[in-house]
């Protein structure tokens, strides 16, 4: 198998990714549309008292918003189908390569060379359906999740750019704690996939009449603790990070009431320009948070190729087709 599992998704899915991408870019630049829409309609519509131009306009901001919508079902709906195409194929070349001549050591129960059933469930069933799963979001998520904040943002600085620069400022740090905190996730998520392996494997090769009305025996203690340890600092790690993101998230709108409600009070911008801000950064904070979401799924998917690939035994060898 390819040693990166982006090269594995864009062999086999190539011209589906690219016209997703496509269509994702489409949906990320229509994101600050309602925004300018939304200010012109309060500070020329509005404060002008003109009721013709405010219709116009509030035509226009239903028209993007329906627009939006309809690009974001298009979205969604091909991404679930490209996840469903992928994970078929995975599973297909699994298959294939187990049940084969090379089929891995890892997966022989002893030296007659049958196939462990046991860890060819889990493989099949469980791993596969995870990567399937991350490849139709694997370029198209972050790629909407960054042209969003990019679109929004560069509208945000053409409007006021001091405004912006705060709000930008407040969201900064949130770029240096996510990766730390992930490396470490990294590795737990990487223990306690290794560990759950290993605990199955331990199930499968234990004889049924050393189990029943028995207590459980002390290597699956002694496993199964190890796991519990794991998932805890895991899910520690995860909700300091998550909670920190979320303070600062918060903070934005603060910044932007504070310095802008100062700029209006002087008279330097309208009270339009706070309003679009203030939703901006609501556009920007789930795009923020999902892109903190996507940089965890595309590690723990690489993680888990890598687990995959590991096992098998033929290096850069090219994969079955299904």
């Amino acid at each position: 198998m390819p040693r990166s599992l982006y090269r594995y998704i864009l062999s086999h899915a190539r011209r589906q990714q690219i016209g997703l991408a496509l269509l994702t870019l489409l949906l990320a630049l229509l994101q600050p549309v309602p925004l300018e829409l939304q200010r012109r309609a309060l500070d020329d519509a509005v404060a002008n008292s003109d009721l013709n131009l405010l219709t116009l306009l509030c035509g226009l901001y239903l028209l993007a918003i329906l627009a939006s919508a309809a690009v974001k079902f298009g979205v969604r709906l091909w991404r679930d189908y490209l996840s469903a195409d992928l994970t078929r194929t995975l599973r297909s070349d699994t298959y294939t390569h187990i049940y084969t001549d090379q089929c891995p050591p890892k997966y022989r129960k002893d030296d007659s060379g049958g196939v462990d059933s046991g860890a060819v469930v889990s493989i099949l069933s469980n791993e596969v359906e995870k990567l399937g799963g991350f490849a139709g979001e694997a370029i198209s998520a972050p790629l909407l999740q960054a042209g969003t904040l990019i679109a929004v943002l560069g509208y945000m600085v053409f409007v006021e750019p001091a405004i912006a620069a705060i709000a930008i400022g407040l969201y900064l740090p949130q770029f240096v704690i996510v990766p730390i905190a992930q490396a470490r996730m990294n590795r737990l998520a990487k223990a306690k996939a290794e560990e759950t392996r290993d605990l199955g494997d331990f199930m499968v090769d234990q004889p049924d009449e050393d189990l029943f009305d028995r207590d459980p025996p002390d290597d699956f203690v002694t496993m199964a603790d190890r796991i519990k340890v794991l998932r805890r600092k895991f899910v520690l790690t995860k909700h300091v990070m998550k909670t920190i993101n979320n303070l600062l998230i918060a903070l934005g709108p603060f910044g932007v009431i504070a310095y802008g409600g100062y700029l209006v009070i002087q008279g330097e911008v309208q009270v339009g320009v706070i309003v679009a801000f203030i939703s901006g950064l609501e556009r920007i904070g789930d795009p923020i948070r999902d892109l903190i979401g996507s940089y965890r799924a595309i590690a723990d998917a690489r993680m888990r190729y890598g687990l995959l690939r590991d096992s098998f035994d033929g290096g850069d060898a090219s994969p079955a087709r299904s």
